[in-house]
């Protein structure tokens, strides 16, 4: 989950700086295409398996994980990358606070802590310069609602197990996440040059790598716990906005950002060190190998 985190944060990076010419919808269409392209020809050369049994929870994987790519590539498109990243954060704190309503469980006392500074935060980060901004409400919106769908996809990546292909889970849904994020921009396309088709092959191979490594991650071990590595995310992104992007978030930023971190921090953690023999949510097996 460690790499992954480093991957994602180089594909955000790439983004970020192929947005300069090509709509987010494009950008978006073309990381997930490359990524199952480098997903494919990986596979091919290792002679892994691509086949998934379990076709039901495929498809809901990769329709939730397509909609959290549309949200978080047009969160990405208008906000600064730190605060894109620290809002696809919330989707394991958005689930403690619904989890009455979605999986019919009381949340514990302790829960209400993280879940107050989590809000805190995200309200930071809402709120600043939103009336400099046309789209930057819209983004967070985007950036919250991409954080639940994302929360829904790695559910299903937990119910998948290890006993599923890493790399067909993953080449499943980018194929199809490129096929549909196209679709959707049909008509509105910018011809990209040679600098844009590199940053779209650089994102969508950084991806790939990422969701794989995720996807591994997920399989392997409890979900807070590897939702906890995660998290670290929020911190690799900010530096890396700051050191290739030329980004300055405000004080306010920064706060928001740091509130989001410790929340997530603290509500994995209230979970991370139960049985690994715990049954994983669904109700399937436990994991067989760590």
């Amino acid at each position: 989950m460690i790499g992954a985190t480093f991957a994602f944060a180089a594909m955000g990076v790439a983004a970020k700086l192929a947005y300069q010419r090509l709509p987010w919808h494009e950008v978006a269409a073309g990381r997930a295409g490359f990524g199952a392209l480098a997903v494919w020809l990986w596979a091919r050369s290792r002679g892994i398996s691509l086949r998934v049994h379990d076709r039901g929870t495929q498809w809901r994987r990769t329709l939730a994980g397509t909609l959290a790519l549309w949200c978080g590539f047009y969160a990405l498109s208008v906000l600064p990358l730190g605060d894109a990243v620290t809002l696809s954060s919330l989707g394991p704190i958005f689930v403690a606070a619904l989890s009455p309503w979605l999986l019919r469980e009381r949340p514990g006392a302790r829960v209400w802590a993280p879940l107050l500074l989590a809000f805190a935060g995200t309200a930071c980060i809402a709120g600043v310069d939103a009336a400099g901004s046309a789209g930057r409400p819209l983004g967070v919106a985007a950036g919250l609602g991409g954080a639940l769908a994302g929360t829904l996809a790695m559910i299903y990546l937990r119910r998948l197990g290890p006993s599923e292909s890493a790399e067909g889970v993953s080449l499943h849904f980018m194929t199809w996440a490129a096929i549909l994020t196209g679709a959707i921009g049909l008509g509105h396309h910018v011809v990209p040059g040679p600098a844009e088709l590199a940053l779209l092959a650089l994102a969508g191979a950084a991806g790939a790598l990422g969701q794989v490594m995720m996807t591994h991650a997920y399989g392997l071990d409890l979900a807070a716990r590897v939702s906890a590595l995660g998290y670290a995310g929020i911190v690799v992104n900010l530096g890396l906005a700051v050191a290739l992007l030329g980004e300055r978030p405000t004080k306010v930023q920064l706060v928001g950002s740091a509130l989001v971190l410790v929340a997530g921090l603290g509500l994995a953690g209230l979970g991370a060190w139960r049985s690994p023999r715990a049954a994983p949510p669904g109700g399937g097996a436990a994991p067989a190998r760590r």
